[in-house]
């Protein structure tokens, strides 16, 4: 049914055979043999797309994190007249960086505790950001069907920045509903969590690195167990939702998760096995009336759920801040 429906909505060009997928130089469409799904390329790009995020949000929160700092310090008079001017940083360090990050952290998350559920909630600007570029693209593609091939990846499609730019796209409105539905319920709480503290660029980091990886997820479960959706065209915001969802359940377990138009209610953790089973049998099994993106989904869980357990923030996201703050610093940027 996603499929039809796509068929009729994106250009007919992206499922179209390409003749670059032949081989032995045959003068059919595909020389006689099915396109491939390419492997190594889409999984270098990713990689390398990752990093990128994460060094791009990582330097753009040092070099944040520096000014105030140098800025107070200035004001208080801690810096020599030959230091305070924006490109020299030779006073300050890594580790005084991170404490005075650490000190506004502190403040912030006590803030946060000391408000109400209703002020707590409030959405960040990246979040509201993130919706906004949902929306405003969507409303895009339907003002310019052409521009649907730019945000829909197909896995035997030569374009690897679709692995990026599908996280953006969407098929309907209602698809569009459920996803920002999703994102507005639980990023708040997700982004206050003891993972990310409340930082906006780890935060963005987080969202999407993880939309990558599960574009990658559903791109290689073309070549195996879904083979014979090779061609069908993949988008949505779901993957980094469902990492939002696996955090917020590795960090409140005993948080009650309802689902929409469903009555009751589970603990969060329980709700995290039933949708990762759920996510499963959909994948290896099917559900033909439910055409949903389940490898996509269970990439997002599984990095989600890895990401709280394994401590990202440790492990990723200072070691990244730390990167930009020394090549940043080499270069007199901060």
């Amino acid at each position: 049914m996603l499929r039809q429906w796509l068929r009729q909505k994106l250009p007919s060009r992206i499922f179209a055979p390409r003749r670059s997928y032949g081989t032995g130089g045959a003068s059919g469409e595909y020389g006689g043999h099915e396109p491939r799904v390419r492997v190594l390329g889409p999984t270098v790009w990713c990689t390398t797309a990752i990093g990128a995020v994460y060094l791009g949000c990582a330097a753009y929160e040092v070099h944040q994190d520096a000014q105030a700092v140098k800025k107070d310090q200035s004001r208080r008079g801690w810096l020599p007249a030959s230091s305070s001017g924006s490109g020299s940083s030779s006073s300050l360090t890594f580790d005084q960086l991170e404490a005075e990050r650490s000190t506004s952290l502190r403040q912030g998350m006590h803030h946060y505790r000391s408000q109400g559920p209703a002020e707590a909630w409030q959405p960040s600007p990246v979040v509201l950001a993130a919706i906004g570029t949902n929306v405003g693209i969507f409303a895009a593609n339907k003002l310019v069907p052409s521009t649907w091939m730019h945000f829909a990846h197909v896995a035997t499609s030569p374009r690897n920045y679709t692995l990026f730019t599908s996280m953006f796209g969407h098929v309907s409105l209602m698809h569009l509903g459920f996803n920002m539905y999703a994102l507005m319920s639980f990023a708040p709480h997700v982004q206050q969590n003891r993972t990310f503290q409340g930082s906006d660029s780890h935060f963005a980091a987080f969202y999407l690195g993880s939309g990558l990886a599960a574009s990658l997820g559903s791109h290689l479960s073309k070549v195996w167990p879904n083979a014979a959706s090779r061609h069908t065209a993949g988008l949505g915001a779901s993957g980094a939702i469902m990492a939002i969802l696996a955090s917020f359940a590795m960090s409140n377990p005993h948080a009650q998760i309802g689902i929409m138009f469903v009555p009751g209610s589970l603990p969060a953790q329980q709700a995290l096995m039933a949708l990762t089973a759920f996510e499963l049998y959909g994948l290896f099994v099917g559900i033909s009336w439910l055409p949903l993106g389940h490898a996509a989904h269970l990439t997002g869980l599984a990095v989600g759920a890895a990401y709280v357990h394994f401590d990202g923030r440790k492990r990723l996201w200072t070691p990244a801040r730390r990167l930009a703050f020394y090549s940043m610093q080499r270069f007199k940027m901060i």
